[in-house]
C-alpha cells in the first residue's frame, strides 16, 4: 500500500470517498489547470533516505524517496493523462 504524505491521507482512502468528492474534485482540478498553479502544501514532500549498499556512513550510498500527498499525486496522473491524450490527438 502506498504511503501517506504531508496531508495524512493514504490514497486508498480517496479511493474510498471518490464518488463523494469527485465533483468539488474536478472544478478544484480544473481551477488549478487553468491557473497554471496549485496551493503551496500540495507541493511538500516527505523526504526519506533509503540505504542502497555498502558504507552506511557515506550520503551517497543513500537514495531519497519522496512521498507527495494524495491529492498531489491524483493532480499529477490527471496532468499526464492530459497531456497524453492531446499528444495521442496530434498523431
Amino acid at each position: 500500500t502506498a504511503s501517506a504524505g504531508q496531508d495524512k491521507l493514504k490514497p486508498n482512502i480517496i479511493k474510498l470517498i471518490a464518488d463523494d468528492i469527485s465533483r468539488q474534485l474536478t472544478h478544484i482540478v480544473n481551477r488549478i489547470f487553468e491557473h497554471n498553479t496549485g496551493p503551496d502544501e500540495l507541493k511538500i514532500a516527505n523526504i526519506t533516505p533509503i540505504f542502497k549498499a555498502r558504507n552506511n556512513t557515506k550520503e551517497q550510498n543513500y537514495r531519497p524517496i519522496s512521498v507527495l500527498p494524495a491529492f498531489s499525486k491524483l493532480m499529477e496522473r490527471l496532468l499526464h493523462d492530459r497531456i497524453y491524450a492531446c499528444y495521442n490527438r496530434m498523431k
